[in-house]
């Protein structure tokens, strides 16, 4: 007759190599999933944001921009600056533009100074020598402040 110790001792044998390779193949498989390289991360495209970073006039920040039509056809640009400092704050309201006149693309970089109380907010009007109807039709418009 055989020895029912010996059974016990095949079974959970048996029972231990099978955990094993479950345990193998399932590492295997999660692993697998881990090396998609074709899954893309992050947003599609990140939030616009019209805040500059902080530098000399650390504080103020642009909390909006928009460009308007002078009296004279020329572009203008207008910036909201907020002081989010404790005490009033100086910096330059810097506006880069540009737009294809007469088939060519021109840049022009204009800027202004703005003192800002702490917790107030100020509208800076920047002028340009483009006109208006050249930005509208194929201009673009980066504004910061410094």
């Amino acid at each position: 007759m055989p020895d029912p110790r010996n059974r016990v001792d095949v079974n959970r044998r048996r029972l231990l190599a099978t955990g094993a390779r479950l345990a193998a193949a399932s590492g295997v498989a999660a692993l697998a999933g881990c090396t998609n390289s074709a899954d893309p991360s992050g947003p599609l495209t990140p939030p616009r944001s019209p805040e500059a970073t902080a530098g000399p006039g650390e504080g103020l920040v642009i909390t909006d921009f928009t460009d308007a039509e002078g009296d004279d056809g020329d572009l203008l640009v207008r910036v909201t600056v907020e002081n989010r400092g404790g005490e009033e704050r100086t910096g330059t309201v810097v506006a880069t533009v540009s737009a294809t006149v007469d088939g060519e693309e021109r840049e022009e970089t204009v800027s202004r100074d703005v003192t800002v109380a702490p917790g107030e907010r100020t509208e800076a009007t920047l002028e340009t020598s483009l006109s208006f109807e050249s930005f509208n039709r194929s201009g673009s418009m980066r504004v910061e402040i410094v």
